[in-house]
């Protein structure tokens, strides 16, 4: 299995992705909204259409190896996902759910020094069509592969192994900051 290389735009935070074969990861698109108004925020093209590409993995995958201190928790809405940035230069990285108990981070691709290994895009999410309703493109079989790499991580003790949380109480290693409702407007 191949590895790639993370680094924020500064190079304060960076890391490895191991683990990289197309049948341990998902290569997506998300066209929501909510992506594209979080890529804004951080002064990216944030555009629907283009979307932005993810790599859907596990977070034992994720290893950080500066700059561990940048790392900073956001959030569209107190409820929203979790989107963890680097504070030294607000670049976007990952995305994970709100807890550690199911295992999932979506690795910005354009944060990894390569995306050859990823293989092609199997996948897009919330794309509008000419009604204004979102659909998904390949979604279900994202749905199962994200379901069976967060049970096989579940029952090998692996979902622990995370950056993002800490192992013993499961809150994150951040304190969430909620983004302004005007943040990447536009």
């Amino acid at each position: 299995m191949a590895e790639a290389r993370f680094s924020c735009r500064c190079g304060a935070l960076t890391g490895r992705l191991a683990g990289i074969d197309p049948r341990e990861g998902t290569h997506v698109t998300c066209h929501c909204s909510d992506c594209a108004r979080a890529d804004r925020a951080f002064d990216g093209a944030g555009d629907r259409v283009q979307g932005v590409a993810l790599w859907q993995t596990t977070p034992d995958r994720v290893t950080i190896e500066t700059g561990v201190e940048q790392l900073r928790l956001t959030r569209l809405s107190p409820r929203g996902l979790n989107r963890w940035v680097a504070g030294c230069c607000g670049t976007p990285m990952f995305n994970t759910l709100k807890g550690p108990g199911m295992p999932f981070v979506g690795v910005l691709v354009a944060r990894l020094d390569s995306a050859a290994a990823l293989g092609p895009v199997i996948a897009h999410g919330f794309v509008e069509g000419p009604d204004g309703k979102s659909r998904h493109k390949g979604g279900l079989a994202v749905g199962a592969r994200i379901a069976k790499r967060a049970l096989r991580a579940r029952l090998s003790g692996a979902w622990r192994a995370t950056p993002f949380f800490d192992p013993e109480s499961g809150a994150p290693v951040a304190e969430p900051e909620i983004l302004p409702r005007d943040a990447g407007q536009g």
